[in-house]
């Protein structure tokens, strides 16, 4: 499973470039998610979506449904929901959807969240 790295106040641009100019700069099996600011973070993983997607990063071998999860976590069944869409439009996890029960699965095994010096 790959890694993601979010970055926070890095030079997107640059970045790419330099990994575009010397291919062997790039990480294998990373993916990297650039943010602007902090806001734009703690949008995305509030202090209830990060359980979440730390729950399924360290679940990943089990199959759960939202319902299932909601239990675990003590959460309501419509906040999973609502949160694991967030978290699907960002690529972070994806809804398997058989029959009628939609599981969610991490899509990373690790979570790096860096910070710029700027």
């Amino acid at each position: 499973m790959d890694n993601l790295v979010i970055k926070i106040g890095a030079d997107k641009r640059k970045e790419l470039k330099a990994v575009f100019d010397n291919p062997q700069k790039a990480k294998k099996n990373t993916h990297t998610l650039f943010l602007d600011t902090n806001k734009d973070l703690y949008e995305i993983l509030s202090p209830k979506r990060f359980e979440l997607l730390r729950y399924l990063i360290k679940h990943q071998a089990e199959k759960q449904t939202i319902s299932e999860i909601a239990d675990e976590l003590k959460r309501k069944q419509e906040a999973i929901s609502r949160d694991a869409n967030l978290l699907k439009k960002y690529n972070l996890i994806e809804k398997i959807k058989e029959k009628q029960m939609v599981y969610l699965k991490a899509l990373y095994s690790s979570l790096d969240i860096q910070l710029a010096s700027t």
